[in-house]
């Protein structure tokens, strides 16, 4: 029997309707059984768990804490899909703190569970080059198909005997956790490769942000040039139909697309001709 165990429909979007994620909706349509308790406690849902003929569970982006008692009641235990190549990266936002810290390789794990966050015995794991242009987005889409082999093949194989779970490495884990909500704020006094790596990891949600005019400003796209800064840190450069650069720390950044307040992305241009942007005009980030 294959099923799925997912939190309960929830309000969502401004007309508070029934929503389900994903993953539960995904199964609805596939015909799975489904169940969404409002807790793991072995009060109420001990009896279910114990009762169901399953012989693993299968934990990717719950979100929420299995406890013990849950972990020993399938015969070959729960297994965890983590996007990262662990010990590295253990936390809600591997994905994003990979990008943010400019790595080169990441990928994606999984792990016998236990009671400690990504602590598991790891299973497989396979490696995921970070290319230059990467986002949370196109880089979660792609260890999101290469994952789900993985998946596949560890449940094969613990379904065979045949794979043997090695202890990580704690002397060399790092954490991930979720980032706060003023981590997405951009200190223009930064490099400007590490102000692009922000922007990069922060899309599709919840984006890096500036302010300008008093108003925030969402910037989804940047690129690095070799453009040395002749200004304070956030000062803009308007370029004209081209849209502008914005002083940084160490170099100017050509800023590419950005989502001022209230409206739709757009590209710099459209940006800049709509502002019509003043000399020595900055980015802030604060609302100064």
């Amino acid at each position: 029997m294959v099923g799925v165990v997912g939190r309960p429909d929830r309000p969502v979007g401004r007309g508070l309707t029934e929503g389900a994620t994903p993953v539960v909706a995904r199964a609805r349509e596939l015909d799975l059984w489904i169940w969404q308790p409002e807790s793991l406690s072995e009060t109420s849902f001990g009896a279910f768990a114990r009762d169901a003929e399953w012989d693993a569970g299968v934990v990717v982006a719950y979100g929420g804490f299995i406890p013990r008692w849950l972990l020993d009641v399938p015969p070959m235990g729960f297994v965890n899909l983590h996007p990262s190549l662990l010990p590295r990266y253990r936390g809600a936002a591997p994905i994003k703190r990979a990008l943010m810290n400019g790595a080169s390789i990441t990928g994606a794990t999984t792990i016998q569970m236990n009671e400690r966050l990504d602590a598991g015995e790891i299973l497989l794991h396979t490696e995921v080059p970070i290319a230059d242009d990467d986002t949370a987005g196109t880089l979660s889409q792609r260890l999101g198909h290469l994952g789900a082999k993985l998946l596949m093949d560890t449940i094969d194989k613990l379904e065979d005997d045949t794979l043997e779970a090695v202890p990580q490495e704690e002397d060399k884990a790092t954490s991930a956790p979720a980032l706060l909500p003023d981590e997405g704020n951009i200190d223009w006094r930064l490099p400007a490769e590490k102000i692009d790596r922000l922007v990069r990891a922060l899309d599709p949600e919840p984006g890096a942000y500036t302010f300008f005019r008093g108003k925030r400003v969402k910037l989804w796209s940047v690129q690095v040039t070799d453009v040395p800064p002749e200004d304070e840190p956030g000062t803009l450069m308007n370029m004209g139909k081209e849209g502008f650069l914005v002083n940084t720390g160490t170099a100017c950044l050509r800023v590419v697309s950005v989502q001022p307040e209230g409206k739709q992305r757009m590209s710099a241009g459209e940006f800049s001709r709509g502002q019509r942007l003043l000399v020595a005009e900055r980015f802030t980030a604060s609302l100064e």
